[in-house]
């Protein structure tokens, strides 16, 4: 296990306390406040260490009555479907090391399942009013200890030819891509356009796999189609645009760059 020193932290004081710190935010009538947060700045995975031990220390802790944390992904899923309790009770199991000594700990088994990149750790106070709030939170960056590998767009659909007239003209561009790290590992899909006759503005357009038809074009939510829904007017110069497609994961590795024409009349 790696612990490092306080790093990025964003603590939020509370009412009743001398101490102050960054970023006051939200007041009850408790009295406690966050006196050092442990932080991972990074973690990789390995045969022998595949634990993290959050912990957050309180200057004073009779006005509280339980702490946890959540975790979330890259992806904003969290890891545990519910609280995972901070305890003060000694005990190596729960990787604290002295009882009553106002420092909460967890020891969190971090899966090489789990999809590289940045973690966010949020930590809770429920008081003894039954108040809840969150007092502190970091990020990590995770590293699964697998090789990564860069994404491949298999295919992408998209019409060649549109012949706008009177009114705008609606249709969807889709690109199909694989991970062999996992479509979770797919941090982003999007295409750059050229013009006719100008030069690229390097301006990227998302494609998304959320599966919201109606807003993006996406039919099935997570299946690795990445879509979006575009219009054209008849405003729009007319002549040959083209199209690079490409998608990046997670660890910053990127797919090749799929090109491909339409033509707007």
């Amino acid at each position: 296990m790696k612990k490092l020193l306080l790093l990025s932290l964003i603590l939020m004081a509370f009412s009743g306390c001398e101490k102050k710190f960054n970023n006051p935010v939200e007041t009850n009538m408790a009295v406690y406040q966050v006196a050092e947060v442990s932080s991972f700045h990074s973690f990789s995975h390995t045969l022998t260490d595949s634990i993290i031990n959050p912990s957050i220390t309180f200057t004073s802790v009779l006005d509280i009555r339980r702490v946890w944390i959540e975790i979330l992904t890259p992806g904003d899923e969290k890891i545990s479907p519910g609280a995972i309790s901070l305890y003060d009770n000694g005990s190596p199991a729960a990787g604290d090391l002295v009882k009553g000594d106002n420092s909460y700990s967890a020891l969190i088994i971090m899966k090489n399942e789990y999809v590289n990149g940045t973690y966010l750790i949020s930590y809770f106070v429920e008081d003894k009013t039954s108040a809840v709030k969150k007092v502190a939170s970091q990020t990590f960056l995770f590293d699964n200890g697998k090789s990564n590998i860069a994404p491949l767009i298999l295919s992408v659909s998209a019409p060649d030819t549109i012949e706008v007239k009177e009114v705008p003209l609606a249709f969807i561009v889709s690109a199909t891509v694989a991970d062999s790290n996992g479509l979770k590992d797919i941090k982003e899909v999007y295409f750059t356009t050229v013009k006719p006759n100008q030069p690229s503005s390097g301006s990227r357009t998302m494609l998304y796999d959320d599966g919201n038809y109606t807003t993006n074009g996406d039919g099935t939510a997570e299946d690795g189609v990445f879509s979006r829904a575009l219009s054209i007017t008849p405003e729009n110069e007319k002549g040959t645009y083209r199209f690079d497609f490409e998608a990046k994961d997670r660890g910053g590795l990127g797919s090749q760059v799929v090109r491909i024409y339409i033509v707007v009349k």
